[in-house]
């Protein structure tokens, strides 16, 4: 039986995004599927500074956002961390940064390379999501 993926780009750093990418992440692993993370851009840069769980309000925000963000659960301070190196253990859970990403974040790429699997190119990065069942831009 082949193996299926589940794959994410993330490239936003807003919590409301990342707070459902990793949710859709861990309940994919814990199903049993192959789940590939690749890291962009504002994304990559709260997962590098271990800022996952820090909620930011974007300027322009809205009232009723602010509200349905400020209720969404948050647990502990390093929740969506710890979820993520939980379910990593499972060995079904791979974290990737993109190489191009690294360097217009302007990264310290050994500080990447510790908090990820490996930072990869685009390329490595669709081959790796080849025949996956499902693909999100987030």
């Amino acid at each position: 039986m082949e193996e299926k993926k589940f794959i994410l780009f993330l490239h936003s750093g807003n919590y409301d995004k990342l707070y459902q990418a990793v949710m859709l992440a861990i309940t994919s692993a814990s199903m049993g599927n192959k789940v590939y993370i690749f890291l962009f851009f504002w994304a990559l840069r709260k997962f590098v500074t271990d800022k996952i769980d820090v909620i930011e309000f974007p300027d322009g925000m809205h009232e009723e956002d602010k509200r349905l963000l400020g209720a969404v659960p948050q647990g502990q301070p390093d929740m969506l961390k710890e979820l993520l190196s939980e379910v990593s253990k499972m060995g079904n859970l791979e974290i990737y940064a993109c190489s191009g990403a690294v360097k217009l974040m302007e990264l310290d790429e050994e500080l990447v390379k510790s908090k990820v699997k490996e930072i990869i190119g685009l390329p490595t990065m669709l081959k790796m999501a080849e025949g996956a069942e499902t693909q999100l831009f987030i």
